[in-house]
């Protein structure tokens, strides 16, 4: 598991699976919360944050969360792919 670099968010530990699957993303996770999977690169403006939950523990990921989070994937996002492919999967190229 590696630990996000291209931004941190307080209160929230953002990072990738070691060997996950496709589609790309990264895990949010709040302690007592919840657990959510962002999808990064289907992440736009149009469509905004691309999310789901992986484990709810009785928590909500707040829209004020979402916000900052959309703001730092449209920022990052090539940074974040990068990351991804050195973390997650060296061998996907897609």
């Amino acid at each position: 598991m590696g630990e996000v670099e291209a931004f941190e968010v307080d209160g929230i530990k953002c990072y990738f699976p070691s060997a996950d699957h496709l589609p790309h993303h990264f895990e949010v996770y709040r302690r007592g919360a919840y657990v959510v999977r962002i999808y990064f690169l289907r992440t736009n403006r149009k469509r905004g944050l691309n999310w789901d939950y992986k484990r709810n523990m009785g928590g909500e990921f707040a829209p004020a969360e979402q916000a900052v989070l959309f703001e730092l994937v449209m920022k990052h996002k090539r940074r974040l792919l990068a990351e991804w492919r050195r973390k997650v999967s060296p061998d996907q190229r897609k």
